[in-house]
């Protein structure tokens, strides 16, 4: 379903900017909208064909956050409503999935939300040889390095799913829990081999600084008279 939805997606697409939200392919991202802008972009979305993309804002973005000027990162995520309810006060929850990343190519006028010409990014070919290894090795920094639990047991079933090398990474990062540039740096990245060692990278820097942290808090308190 996900790539007969990819064929549909159009050039033009409502922009969404978000601090510290980075959507990837195939993950489910619950919205609630409330500013009139985007609840005029969530109901035009809707009576068309209910696309809209997500781009997470640079930082220092706060002075122009009201504008149509606000930095965002140019590679960004096209998602299609899944679900929708309006409230009685006019906003909307809804449930956006994440189909495709894509790049701005250039902004086009318009009133009140942002609309983007965009051009969809292919992910990269990558051989069978090289992604039994990636996989293999992911899986085992997900074994050894990973101290929460259920967090560990969710990705583990995550490997035993029908995903290929990109599509797993893609939904290990949409639960990493690190800084949203770091994960936008996951986003930025075509290439399955090179995300897939990018993520593994981060998750050994997590468990280092995880055990860091627990080795500082259980060290003994030295007091001075």
């Amino acid at each position: 379903m996900l790539n007969d939805d990819l064929g549909d997606i159009p050039a033009l697409v409502p922009i969404f900017p978000l601090p510290e939200v980075v959507m990837f392919p195939r993950a489910v991202l619950p919205l609630h909208i409330f500013e009139p802008r985007y609840r005029e972009m969530t109901a035009d979305a809707l009576l068309r064909d209910g696309y809209i993309a997500t781009a997470l804002l640079q930082p220092g973005f706060e002075p122009q956050y009201y504008t149509r000027r606000a930095p965002i990162h140019r590679v960004i995520s096209v998602g299609k409503i899944i679900a929708s309810e309006e409230l009685d006060d006019g906003n909307f929850n809804i449930l956006l999935r994440g189909l495709a990343r894509a790049r701005i190519q250039r902004e086009v006028p318009h009133e009140s939300y942002r609309v983007g010409c965009i051009e969809l990014i292919e992910s990269h070919a990558i051989s069978p040889c090289m992604e039994k290894q990636l996989r293999c090795d992911l899986r085992q920094t997900v074994c050894r390095e990973l101290v929460d639990v259920d967090v560990q047991k969710h990705w583990l079933q995550l490997f035993e799913c029908s995903l290929n090398l990109g599509e797993l990474v893609d939904a290990i990062a949409s639960t990493l829990p690190v800084d949203a540039e770091l994960r936008q740096d996951l986003l930025n990245e075509a290439d399955p081999a090179a995300r897939a060692v990018a993520l593994r990278d981060h998750l050994r820097t997590l468990a280092a600084v995880t055990q860091t942290r627990r080795s500082q808090c259980s060290a003994p308190q030295w007091g001075m008279n």
